[in-house]
């Protein structure tokens, strides 16, 4: 269900406050009503303990798990993002990484223009999760990285030493 084309931040949180047994998201610059599988929830809760874990390590910002992000004209809600920390009822700065789990409702190309978005808009690392097959990560200025179960996320400069096996976030155990 799409409900309206733009939006302000303020709007937008009214809505959500309204509607507090509903889920909404950004598509393709849209908002919608998403309803992620339970499956989503489990990939989100596994890697959102693995950036916790990592972060209190290396306090390089905070995690945050679902918060609006309003960088220039559009409006990004990652499932999983790492900026510092912010008084304010949305994030006005570029998360330090932002992880995407697409949901059924999401199509592969819609969730790879908002990866590119976000790169445009100054984020270092944006990781899409396609839940019981791979993942895809996108740096700026480097080619997309596509991994398979077999292979590590590797936080490289971005998260320097942070690493996970694909199959522990793919879902599925």
């Amino acid at each position: 269900m799409v409900l309206q084309m733009q939006m302000s931040a303020e709007e937008f949180l009214t809505l959500v406050e309204q509607h507090p047994a509903k889920r909404f998201g950004f598509i393709d610059g849209e908002i919608v009503e998403v309803s992620p599988k339970p499956v989503h929830g489990q990939i989100q809760a596994e890697f959102t303990f693995a950036l916790m874990t990592y972060i209190r390590q290396h306090p390089l910002g905070v995690v945050y798990t679902e918060v609006l992000h309003v960088l220039g004209d559009e409006k990004f809600i990652p499932d999983i993002a790492i900026n510092q920390a912010s008084v304010a009822d949305y994030l006005t700065e570029p998360p330090l990484l932002a992880v995407e789990i697409r949901s059924d409702t999401q199509s592969r190309a819609s969730q790879r223009r908002k990866a590119e978005s976000y790169i445009q808009h100054g984020t270092r690392l944006v990781i899409l999760v396609f839940p019981y097959e791979g993942v895809e990560i996108y740096r700026p200025g480097q080619e997309t990285l596509i991994c398979s179960p077999e292979n590590i996320i590797d936080g490289g400069e971005v998260l320097p030493g942070f690493s996970l096996p694909v199959s522990a976030i793919l879902g599925g155990e």
